[in-house]
């Protein structure tokens, strides 16, 4: 294989395999990115087994051929180059010789036939979605997503097209959930959509943080489909097929609050910055800080033996009767820190009541957090 290609053009798509190539696999082959190169297209391949990402790029073909070089070590040498373009010729032990300008290296090969099977998903089914959109649906519910590999239907997020068409997506690990329901523009579709998607997924978590890494808001359309048990995503040039967890999602609707009476509604930068402060003060091992809603606002309150107490009130417009409970304030700033309006509602049940928060201005969206004991 012998190609010359724009140095940028390639550190770009490279830039888009760094996320799935794995560093400590016990399978070295999964650490490299596989380079094809034929009619006027360099075309590249990574995977770590369950998320596959492949690209491409236009550059001059002098030989065409394969050849699986070491991702992160070819990505790191291409953005550090000088010169506009770099020439890439492989040796017979599947080496690559690299010349840009004044400099010449040789970088590690291995067989390409020794690299995993890519799902192919040329023929995959493809509903677009706006990239914005499905961005501020991962942004609302990843932070939510349960690291645990122990509950594995948890370590992802439910996703599914309703009867009504709008996407719906759903997160939770347990001591917190977070929802997100929307009907985009750009989403199109008839009666084929596929069972998968009407009963709905789980998207594993990496895959939703590479999406959101990889994807620009103002670059090209963004179309996901069903290809066995993964889910595709197009984006351009690249092709992202994320593995499906199998198992089955909790019934979310069975923790979701109903209204109540005890609905408060404050200023969300107030309540933020309050927050942080009287954090200050709360154990290093619960992260217990206590909310009080009464009359006189809202009361925020920690206290531990080693820091001290503090006491903080917000103003709030707040009619019910007194009640409080206690949380996780990491729980509460990660939402506090993904709502967008100026103004945010929080409805405290009692202190074993799963606690509503609610973006004032969106509707399609909410958020619940478990109390803790007081």
């Amino acid at each position: 294989m012998k190609i010359r290609i724009s140095c940028k053009a390639l550190s770009e798509e490279l830039f888009k395999l760094q996320g799935v190539v794995s560093q400590r696999s016990t399978l070295a082959i999964l650490s490299n990115a596989l380079l094809e190169a034929s009619g006027n297209t360099l075309t590249l391949h990574a995977t770590d087994l369950d998320i596959s990402v492949s690209t491409s790029c236009a550059c001059e073909v002098l030989e065409p051929g394969r050849v699986t070089l070491q991702a992160r070590s070819l990505f790191d040498i291409v953005k550090n180059l000088e010169e506009s373009s770099l020439e890439l010729e492989t040796e017979d032990n599947h080496w690559a010789q690299l010349k840009s300008g004044a400099v010449s290296c040789r970088i590690v090969g291995t067989h390409p036939d020794d690299f995993p099977h890519i799902l192919d998903t040329s023929n995959v089914e493809l509903f677009p979605i706006g990239s914005e959109v499905f961005l501020d649906m991962i942004d609302k519910t990843l932070f939510s997503v349960s690291t645990d590999d122990a509950r594995a239907n948890l370590t992802g997020a439910f996703f599914k097209v309703s009867e009504k068409r709008t996407l719906l997506m759903v997160s939770t690990d347990g001591h917190r959930l977070s929802k997100i329901e929307t009907r985009p523009e750009e989403f199109v579709a008839g009666d084929n959509i596929p069972n998968a998607l009407r009963e709905g997924i789980i998207i594993p978590r990496k895959g939703l943080a590479e999406i959101r890494r990889t994807v620009d808001v103002k670059g090209p359309e963004l179309s996901f489909g069903i290809l066995e048990n993964s889910i595709v995503f197009k984006y351009g040039p690249m092709s992202l097929s994320v593995r499906l967890i199998e198992g089955t999602f909790p019934d979310f609707t069975q923790v979701l609050p109903r209204e109540s009476d005890k609905r408060a509604v404050v200023q969300k930068d107030l309540f933020l910055q309050s927050l942080k402060f009287v954090s200050l003060f709360a154990s290093s091992k619960t992260y217990n800080v206590r909310l009080s809603l009464g009359p006189e606002g809202l009361q925020l309150y920690a206290s531990d033996p080693d820091r001290g107490e503090a006491t903080k009130t917000v103003p709030v417009e707040y009619s019910g009767p007194a009640v409080k409970a206690g949380y996780n304030f990491r729980y509460l700033l990660d939402v506090l820190n993904v709502l967008e309006s100026d103004v945010v509602s929080v409805e405290i049940i009692d202190t074993l009541s799963p606690t509503l928060l609610r973006d004032v201005d969106r509707d399609e969206m909410l958020f619940v957090v478990m109390p803790m004991r007081l």
